[in-house]
This record gives C-alpha cells, structure tokens and sequence, in this order.
C-alpha cells in the first residue's frame, strides 16, 4: 500500500498482484536473501548472522554479497534479494525511476554512517599536492596535460556527494576541471596503482588498504567534509515490507542488535574475525583494524583522532530523522536526478519508513534485549 505523496517518476501501480512475495510466516523454508557489498560497514550482517541474531528472531537468512551498488539495486527490484545492505540514496533512486526502472522501495533503518574517505595518488603527492588548494593549484599548471581522473562509486552515492562537495569548497569544478568515472569498490586500489585513475572516493576497507599499501593518502574523510552523514541502509521493496511486514520487523529488530554489539569497543576483534572470512571481506586483519580504530591514518604520516569515523548508532540512532532523509533528497537532486515531488514530507516518509524501525525497537523493548535505555 502506499504511504504519503507521490513523486514524479513514481508509479503506484508498480504493485500489482504479480508479485514475487506472498504473506509468509517468518519461519520460511525458503531463505531470505540478504545482499552486500563487501565493505567494513556491511558488519552488522556478519554479526547477525553469526551471533544468530536473525534465527533468534525466526528468520532464515543467507548473505549473498554482490559485486557494487547497481547489482544491489537492479537485484533489489526485480526480487531476486528480499532486503540488501545499500547505500542511503538506493531506495529513493529505484522508487523513482532515475536509472532504472521505477519500483517502489523503500528502509526501515540506518545500517552505517560515515566511513567513506577520499585517496589521492602517490604521484599528485609528489607533485606537491597536500589538500584541495594545491590540487587545484596543480590542475591549474597542468591542464594543458589532462585531466586528472577522479572514481566513485556510483553516480548517486555519499562518497560521489562528498567528493563533489570537497572539490568545490578548494575551488575545483567537478564537472569542468576532473573527469569523475564510476568503479565498482574492490576495484579503486588496483586502478589507483596501475594510474588508470588518480584518485578516489570510497568506504572502507579500500582507502585504508591503499594507504597501506603506500600507493595512496587521504586529504579528507566523511569526519572532515560532513561527519555522522547516513550512509548504508537496510533496502527492500515496499510490497516486501507491507506484504512480509513481520520478517521485515523481525530484520530490522536483528541488525539494530546488530549495530549495538558494533559500537562496543570490546567487540572490534570478534567483528574482525567475522570479516576475515574470505567469502565476505578480502583484506587483512591490520587494514581491518585501522577501520575500526579511533586514530585515522590519512598516510603520510598523518594520524588523527577521528572516533565515530564509521558509526553504527552511537551518535543519533538507526533510526532514519527528517533531517538525513531531506539530506539524502537534497544531495541526490544536486547530483542531477531532478525527483521532483509536490509534497517532500510525504515522499520521505513513504521512503524512509520510521514506522517499520519503531515497531522492531517494540520488539525489542518487549523482550528487553539491549537494556535500558534502548539506543534511540
């Protein structure tokens, strides 16, 4: 059913009675599928899984990880994943057509905040570069070279904002004076190395990995250019969370317990573990340990206290607010995907579904599962 106001390219009548999903018990036979993408803030999932938080809340989930965020949205809209790990704009993006076709979706939690940081190449140090004025500096004396390039990954996402953002505020077009390219993940250090790309902008583990592997340095992180921004949520369709509003309650209940166990700071070397396992993260424990640390290391020699640089629910909550969710709009129409809507509140709202998040804290209070007070 639908929620709220409408937005352009968003068709109700996407929902129609040839769906996939059916009104289940949340002990289904068949497994929910559950995508990521192998990042440091896909955690809550590993933990999930392997604390056995989602069979104590009666699900049946298997993890699939996914190799970048448009597989994670056309998966998403065609129904071969029930929920995904995907990045904030996604559900908003796929509800509104824009690259894709329009299918209603829609979160009913923040998974993740920040995390993301921004890796220049070895040789733009070399050249002088320290921050975004003498890059510009040296875009400037070199134009008539080429243009540096500069990857993200994917036209809509938080770390394609934050660089955009970043390069502007040093005086650098975006659109004029770099060439910005779309890169799965896993694939920024290789590139980074063999010089097809300059520079990037991504989550961890892989600006972490570059610096360690002394093929890149950071100028600047989410805490820098706009701390405790939201940056992965739980996806699913909006006929998934009306249709199977129990298994989805029951999810979003899992991962807040998910998240809660990840902001213990005693926890960190049993969450590494958990990435280890090949299948889920490629990298090792010391890249995985600087992720999680409260130091950041930019490279260079350059090491700063940056606690809450991932965050899972320590500042604000899992709970989506009218401010992030106008954020998330914002952003996404400044990068170009023109969602045009009479009423925001109530495309937001249909959106970004608070109700489905305080029906599993419900859950949870009523089994009295992280104490009291609850994280809010």
């Amino acid at each position: 059913m639908a929620r709220g106001g409408v937005v352009n390219r968003i068709n109700p009548t996407d929902q129609t009675n040839t769906s996939p999903y059916s009104i289940r018990s949340p002990r289904t036979v068949a497994p929910l599928r559950l995508g990521f993408v192998s990042l440091v803030d896909a955690v809550p999932l590993f933990v999930a899984q392997d604390r056995g938080l989602f069979s104590k809340h009666g699900l049946n989930v298997r993890l699939q990880r996914e190799v970048g965020w448009a597989t994670i949205r056309e998966k998403v809209i065609f129904g071969e994943l029930e929920a995904a790990h995907a990045l904030c704009p996604l559900p908003l993006l796929a509800s509104a057509g824009v690259d894709s076709v329009s299918i209603p979706c829609c979160s009913g939690m923040v998974i993740s905040k920040g995390g993301n940081a921004i890796v220049l190449s070895q040789n733009l140090w070399k050249r002088g570069v320290r921050e975004g004025e003498s890059l510009r500096k040296d875009i400037n004396n070199s134009r008539h070279f080429r243009k540096y390039i500069l990857a993200t990954v994917f036209q809509y996402s938080t770390h394609a904002y934050l660089l955009r953002d970043w390069l502007r505020a040093s005086g650098i077009d975006p659109e004029r004076d770099v060439q910005i390219v779309t890169l799965p993940p896993s694939q920024m250090c290789r590139n980074l190395h063999a010089g097809t790309i300059d520079g990037f902008c991504a989550g961890e583990p892989w600006p972490s990995l570059a610096i360690g592997q002394d093929i890149g340095w950071s100028p600047a992180n989410s805490m820098d250019i706009a701390p405790y921004h939201p940056e992965k949520v739980l996806m699913t369709r909006e006929v998934f969370a009306e249709e199977r509003r129990e298994e989805n309650v029951a999810l979003i209940a899992a991962l807040i317990e998910a998240c809660h166990f990840c902001e213990q700071v005693e926890n960190r070397e049993s969450m590494i573990r958990m990435m280890l396992d090949r299948r889920r993260i490629k990298c090792d424990a010391s890249i995985l340990e600087k992720c999680l640390s409260r130091n950041y290391d930019y490279g260079m020699g350059r090491v700063e206290e940056r606690p809450g640089f991932i965050d899972f629910g320590a500042v604000g909550s899992t709970r989506t607010t009218n401010d992030q969710a106008q954020w998330i709009l914002d952003r996404a129409n400044a990068a170009g995907a023109n969602i045009a809507t009479a009423d925001n509140d109530a495309l937001l709202e249909r959106i970004y579904r608070t109700d489905l998040h305080d029906d599993a804290i419900k859950r949870l209070e009523g089994e009295k599962t992280l104490g009291s007070p609850l994280i809010r």
